[in-house]
């Protein structure tokens, strides 16, 4: 099983975003092969622009498209999140793979450990 981390906060309500992000590139530097999903406002954290210089930190849009450079091609996004936020794909700063409400349970399941701050 391969470790998937979950972001599902807004990206600069507080750090739990970056901490996250943070902690999925050091498994990914390891080779571990991550998972990463985007759910609930989390799906906030793929969208350009940002403007974080308000609160004085680094885009998280920026710091994600540097994914594939640590070889983290599994990016999801819980559909069901773009649309309760009137979002579609051609508005995320990455290519992504949706994933059904459905066919959560499932996808989570293939995963462990999960982490979510």
């Amino acid at each position: 099983m391969k470790p998937l981390f979950i972001q599902h906060r807004a990206p600069y309500a507080n750090y739990n975003a970056q901490e996250t992000l943070d902690a999925l590139l050091v498994v990914a530097a390891f080779g571990q092969n991550p998972s990463v999903l985007f759910q609930g406002d989390g799906v906030w954290q793929l969208i350009e622009p940002q403007q974080p210089q308000e609160s004085g930190r680094s885009s998280l849009v920026a710091q994600l498209t540097a994914l594939d450079l640590y070889d983290v091609e599994d990016i999801y996004v819980d559909k069901q999140s773009l649309i309760t936020r009137g979002l579609s794909t051609s508005q995320l700063a990455l290519s992504v793979q949706l994933i059904e409400t459905n066919d959560m349970a499932a996808f989570i399941a293939q995963h462990q450990p999960l982490i979510r701050f």
